[in-house]
């Protein structure tokens, strides 16, 4: 008979297991219910005391639970919900690193272009008085080209130059170089004149060069940090699918179903299932940190030739040198022109013909007023400031897992953790295996076609970053090049060419003459763009930025609740659509 009570009394014990918790008190759903009404408030579905739940789903457990189908649904979505509201908050700080300062450079590119604009303007109503409002209205319309292109438009930039000058040329030759009074000289044959008499001297040619290096890289830049926003966006609004959802369910909300509210996932077990919800994200990761760097690289090359700050201010300084040369060549050039478009003896007009000294360039002193340079607000200064910071997150997708599970509050109990079926030991001993995910979280699977299609995209971008950057390191390493004058670490010296910018596309075969003083302005004297735009442009307005910098790189196809409050998707015009209607209003109203 003692034996008898003795075996009751194990068998009784063992029967109590499974409804014991850590602390020795059994299953008790009183806490579960409260801790269930105050994420649904009203909902009654919470058993009044342990049921087997044979039911459910994924929280199967090994005994009773506090858990019924209805609750497990609802688990279901609040994980998922969770899940995405942490992805959205841990890649927020690098979407607004990017979205302010694409807007920032937008807006400082166009900036730039309306001053360099507006010097040309100044010069041809000063210095050129004669060529009219023709001539300014070439003008215009070169920047405006400009303006689009580096919006992205379908545009070739020789082909701008040379349209400029076709539109010039028929105001120089009628007007500047004294030839109004012939007749019988069409227009459309004086658009083309200047090319046979080379009127413009190389000067057409060292134009295109610049322009054509500068206003790539500009648009190549813009063009990057606008997909940056777009495979950040992408990445933060991935959404959890059915599988996702039952994981993420068995690794925050099981425990709940067993009492154990308290109760936090083993690491291993977290980044697994994050991993495995992010779709393959973490496949993003080489291509994410050539990115950083390939745009790295382009940033730390726009200077000089690929410096539109550079080369767009100084503009206006070849534009003069090009009207120059056809003045000192005007007996030539109007005998060329004579040569090429005149198909009968010019007849003399009866308007009195303009006089060539009252046309050419005016002796009149010119008092411009002076602008306060800050040498240390400067694009390139904050294209370095910029890629310095986006550094910090070149491993962005390789951490983004564990950054998840960093969200994870601290656990009560620092020496147990939730291993996706029970409470186990934190830190196992050596001989202890540790806790690992289970089943499909384990096994590695192919990124989702989302994941695929930014990898391709960051391709794209990295191959172009590279091919806009390669020729300026050709270019610097040719002979007669400014090699020698940098230092070890790449960093261009402050006493850059003065003249600089001359990569071969003005030498002595071209016969430029008078090219002192074409290259940068001083570093000194370079333009203070920020400083002016912190007051025009409001950059913590995230949600204007979204709107008109953030494109959509594909529609969800999983399955799963949306969080409440998180940003979507848009319906609006596309960012180059917007900036391209500002450009012709302000370029209208100036």
């Amino acid at each position: 008979m003692p034996g008898l009570k003795l075996n009751g009394a194990l068998i009784l014990c063992a029967l109590m297991l499974p409804f014991s918790r850590p602390n020795g008190q059994a299953l008790d759903c009183r806490e579960v219910r409260s801790s269930f009404q105050f994420l649904y408030p009203g909902m009654k579905w919470t058993p009044e005391t342990p049921v087997s739940g044979s039911d459910l789903q994924v929280c199967q457990p090994k005994g009773l639970t506090c858990c019924s189908r209805k609750m497990e649904e609802r688990y279901l979505l609040i994980a998922k919900q969770n899940m995405e509201s942490s992805l959205q908050a841990t890649s927020a700080q690098l979407k607004v690193l990017i979205i302010q300062n694409a807007a920032l450079f937008q807006e400082a590119f166009d900036m730039v272009l309306r001053l360099g604009r507006n010097s040309t303007l100044t010069l041809l109503r000063e210095e050129f008085p004669g060529l009219g409002a023709g001539a300014s209205g070439a003008v215009t319309q070169l920047f405006l080209e400009m303006s689009l292109y580096i919006l992205g438009s379908d545009a070739n930039v020789n082909d701008m130059v040379s349209t400029f000058f076709s539109r010039l040329f028929p105001f120089t030759y009628r007007r500047l170089l004294g030839n109004g009074a012939l007749t019988g000289i069409s227009e459309e044959c004086l658009r083309g004149a200047w090319r046979g008499t080379s009127a413009f001297g190389a000067f057409p040619k060292m134009m295109m060069t610049r322009l054509s290096r500068s206003l790539l890289a500009t648009r190549v830049f813009l063009q990057a940090l606008n997909l940056g926003i777009e495979v950040v966006n992408t990445t933060q609004h991935l959404r959890a699918g059915r599988d996702c959802g039952r994981s993420l369910l068995k690794l925050w909300y099981c425990p709940h179903c067993q009492g154990l509210l308290e109760a936090r996932p083993c690491r291993p077990l977290c980044v697994s299932t994050m991993g495995a919800c992010l779709g393959g994200a973490a496949e993003v990761q080489p291509h994410w940190r050539a990115y950083v760097e390939e745009l790295g690289s382009l940033a730390a090359a726009m200077k000089g030739e690929q410096d539109i700050e550079a080369v767009v201010l100084r503009l206006h300084v070849i534009i003069r040198q090009a009207l120059k040369q056809a003045v000192a060549a005007k007996s030539k050039v109007s005998a060329q022109v004579s040569g090429i478009c005149a198909h009968a003896p010019p007849r003399v007009s009866r308007a009195a013909a303009l006089s060539a000294e009252h046309a050419a360039v005016s002796s009149v002193p010119h008092n411009r007023p002076t602008v306060n340079f800050d040498p240390d607000e400067t694009l390139f200064g904050r294209r370095r400031e910029f890629i310095s910071g986006l550094r910090g997150f070149s491993q962005f997708y390789s951490g983004l897992g564990e950054a998840l599970c960093s969200k994870e509050p601290a656990a009560l109990n620092n020496s147990l953790c939730w291993n996706g079926q029970e409470m186990t030991d934190k830190f196992p001993g050596p001989g202890l295996k540790k806790a690992h995910p289970h089943g499909s979280e384990s096994r590695q699977k192919p990124p989702e076609p989302v994941i695929s299609q930014i990898i391709d995209k960051l391709k794209h971008i990295n191959q172009l970053l590279r091919m806009v950057t390669l020729p300026e390191k050709r270019w610097r390493a040719r002979p007669g090049g400014s090699t020698a004058r940098r230092d070890p670490a790449g960093r261009g010296q402050a006493d850059e060419d003065e003249e600089g910018l001359e990569s071969g596309d003005c030498d002595d075969e071209d016969e430029c003459t008078g090219v002192s003083g074409l290259g940068p302005p001083p570093r000194r004297k370079r333009l203070r763009i920020f400083a002016d735009l912190a007051d025009n442009l409001a950059i913590d307005d995230l949600t204007l930025h979204e709107l008109l910098l953030t494109p959509r790189l594909a529609t969800d196809t999983h399955g799963g609740a949306s969080v409440p409050g998180a940003a979507r998707p848009a319906h609006v015009p596309g960012a180059t659509f917007i900036f391209t209607i500002i450009i012709l209003i302000t370029l209208g109203l100036q």
